[in-house]
């Protein structure tokens, strides 16, 4: 395992919250479960956010979303855990079960998630259609815990509303909140076109809590000149870590260094191994359907990838799905032998 400590002092505080380094990885809906947390812990990420939770669901606790927040402390240092509805008291409930049951540390508010079915509900980035509310959400929160309370934002629902955020943001660090991350893409855009890093820059002289940025951070080189130019105190790490991890290490040594090493296919197999076997520990059986998709990260640049991940996803026994990764990474290392 890489070792998660930095070799300076922390360069982010989020309310009494000091994280390591500032490299983060982002919370990604049905990604960002405990196994994929610990693994980018382990890797040298220094906070990882859950994938987001219903605050309905959790005001209720209900046994399904609690248990989208288990944890093992010893690894993961800082629990921060994502929040979306659209409920000021339901937030309120839900950050309460969070910080007493669940250990939180950190509670983060999703006013940004551009997936339709959210949107539909009015949760995520639709909030942003309304700012009041927003700002009656971090209050809330802000109210009803101790622990700090960030804030994930778009710039604003559409190109035509223009970068709302700018604007909103000032008064979020008024209601309460202690941090705030900005993904540089309108909510109507989704994933679509390239981030745009120069409203990042524009937050981070607006507001006098830590700005941190998301997205298009595909390369440590990438993440290290953002976090050296942009003005943000961390950056967050999102889809270009699914199979591989060790991104973070690489942030870090990139930062320290300004060189990074590629991960050796010793370690791409050592650790698609740990990722499947935390996943079995985590669900049991399940986790190899879970695998068909999870596996097939880890083939990225193999030889024969394409006919390798459609038989890992005909597999249902994960050493069977192992063993086929395991066998193709071998002949590859005698291919480079």
């Amino acid at each position: 395992m890489c070792s998660t400590e930095s070799s300076s002092s922390a360069v982010v505080k989020i309310g009494a919250i000091e994280p390591a380094n500032p490299f983060f990885l982002a919370p990604m809906a049905g990604l960002t479960d405990w196994p994929y947390r610990c693994l980018a812990i382990e890797h040298g990420c220094a906070l990882a956010v859950t994938e987001m939770a219903s605050a309905t669901a959790l005001a209720h606790c209900g046994k399904q979303t609690l248990k989208m927040l288990y944890s093992v402390r010893e690894i993961e240092k800082i629990l921060c855990v994502q929040l979306f509805g659209k409920d000021p008291g339901a937030f309120a409930l839900a950050a309460k079960v969070a910080v007493e049951h669940a250990g939180a540390d950190i509670i983060d508010l999703n006013f940004g998630c551009p997936a339709r079915k959210v949107i539909s509900s009015g949760h995520g980035g639709a909030l942003l259609k309304d700012p009041q509310l927003c700002q009656r959400l971090v209050s809330a929160v802000s109210g009803a815990v101790d622990a700090p309370v960030t804030v994930k934002l778009r710039p604003g629902f559409s190109r035509q509303d223009g970068p709302i955020a700018l604007d909103l943001a000032p008064k979020l660090v008024e209601a309460g909140a202690a941090a705030i991350t900005l993904h540089p893409r309108y909510v109507t855009d989704r994933f679509g076109g390239q981030a745009d890093w120069s409203l990042i820059e524009a937050l981070a002289e607006t507001v006098s809590v830590p700005v941190i940025g998301s997205g298009d951070i595909t390369d440590p080189k990438e993440a290290v000149f953002r976090l050296k130019t942009s003005g943000v105190k961390a950056v967050m790490i999102g889809r270009a870590s699914r199979g591989r991890p060790w991104i973070f290490k690489q942030c870090l040594d990139e930062l320290r260094t300004g060189s990074h090493q590629s991960e050796s296919l010793e370690e791409r197999l050592r650790t698609a191994v740990r990722h499947a076997r935390l996943l079995e520990e985590q669900i049991g059986p399940k986790a190899v359907f879970r695998l068909r998709s999870i596996l097939i990260w880890y083939t990225l640049g193999l030889p024969g990838a394409a006919a390798l991940r459609a038989k890992i996803c005909r597999e249902e026994s994960i050493d069977n799905q192992l063993s086929l990764l395991s066998r193709t990474i071998e002949d590859m290392r005698k291919i480079e032998g």
